[in-house]
């Protein structure tokens, strides 16, 4: 029996017990694969963060240890790499011993332009008109970044990016796992590797892509059939959207999709202005054939989506209100904090609103580093606030 006719008899909820590292005497622990960056942000009121810590497991670390989390980030970084942004996320707690580090200069860099609107781009041409007149003097506007899908970034994205080999050792005991965006031959490995090595022990999560850069018309069946929840962005999904439909056009997954959004989900699209996204969730409820256990669709402020793999309706998730500063990682600490949440309550709808939470401390500053200041007690009362508002809806309905 294949991994993925196994898992269309499962449940959604997780059954903690059958999990490593459940006990009264020891945490479970966390993996967060991926990059670590250097970011330069600029917000739409102007303000600018240069070379700041960053990274797509920087933040999905941040976002499990927030919590009090045992967490090990797992990365590569260039010889040049400042050790003093190492040195502070130890101190707050990070395991960084699975952290590689290559004689090459880190040139997996990033820029972060917001639109007013929300909106970002990390491409000086399309960011012009909201530029500070300043901000050459304190960001690099000149040289060649990894921007990204660009041939640099595509160059560049498998040296920053761990191989299994890397990272056996502090992976023998892990509990759960987020896979951050990486290229796909990497990704598909790392996600096959946790599942040799730990089985049914494991619960991993993945952001994206599940596709190939030269090949966007397909699926990744391979890398999907050992994903138990994919939390892909809004944007990563509608970009992707077309391509979903004509794989099962052309597949034999076809017949094994749960077909269009039930009425419920359409009633929930038209009421918030996203009628023009129902293909889009159509996409990502097609996806679940392929093995995950649940799909939820990141909307920034709009909150998130979520899909479970043995349930019709989609359920809707709202973000914490807090003052945005920098949204910058927000997407990566959600994923984070959605595993830590699947920990404590086995519940995937309950662990989205740790995920929220762990992003709403994210934007309320520049980077990554106060977040990991945050007291785990106070985490966890704006998770209650969360569920009351949540419980104030459902009355209301």
């Amino acid at each position: 029996m294949n991994r993925r006719e196994y898992r269309n008899g499962l449940q959604t909820t997780i059954d903690l017990e059958k999990i490593a590292g459940f006990s009264q005497q020891t945490s479970p622990k966390f993996l967060a694969v991926g990059n670590c960056t250097l970011d330069d942000v600029v917000t739409p009121d102007g303000q600018i963060a240069p070379r700041q810590l960053g990274g797509n497991a920087v933040y999905a670390a941040a976002g499990m240890r927030l919590w009090g989390a045992r967490v090990t980030l797992v990365s590569v970084v260039g010889a040049d790499f400042p050790r003093a942004w190492l040195d502070r996320l130890a101190e707050a707690g990070i395991d960084i011993s699975a952290i590689s580090q290559i004689p090459e200069a880190h040139l997996l860099r990033s820029r972060a332009f917001y639109f007013a609107d929300g909106r970002r781009t990390d491409r000086i041409d399309e960011a012009r008109e909201i530029l500070p007149p300043h901000a050459g003097e304190i960001i690099d506007l000149v040289s060649e970044y990894t921007d990204t899908g660009s041939p640099l970034h595509r160059r560049l994205w498998p040296l920053f990016s761990p191989a299994p080999t890397q990272w056996a050792e502090v992976a023998s005991d892990a509990s759960f796992a987020h896979l951050a965006p990486g290229p796909l031959e990497r990704s598909r490995a790392n996600a096959a590797f946790l599942k040799q090595l730990r089985g049914e022990r494991i619960v991993i999560s993945f952001d994206w892509p599940w596709w190939d850069w030269d090949q966007e018309a397909q699926v990744d069946a391979d890398l999907l059939q050992n994903i138990d929840y994919l939390l892909p962005s809004i944007e990563e999904l509608t970009a992707h959207a077309d391509a979903v439909r004509k794989t099962f056009q052309a597949s034999h997954y076809a017949p094994q999709t749960r077909g269009a959004l039930s009425p419920h989900s359409v009633r929930l699209s038209h009421q918030q202005g996203e009628a023009q996204h129902a293909h889009v969730f159509e996409a990502a409820r097609r996806l679940l054939a392929f093995g995950p256990r649940g799909i939820g669709v990141k909307m920034g402020a709009r909150g998130m989506r979520m899909a479970l793999h043995d349930e019709e309706d989609w359920h809707q998730i709202p973000p914490y209100p807090t003052q945005v500063v920098d949204p910058t990682g927000a997407g990566d600490a959600f994923c984070g904090g959605f595993l830590v949440g699947l920990s404590q309550t086995g519940d995937p709808i309950q662990a989205a609103l740790y995920g929220a939470v762990s992003a709403s401390f994210i934007i309320e500053d520049f980077g990554v580093l106060h977040a990991l200041k945050v007291d785990p007690r106070v985490a966890q009362s704006r998770v209650q606030r969360l569920r009351d508002r949540l419980s104030g809806q459902k009355s209301k309905s």
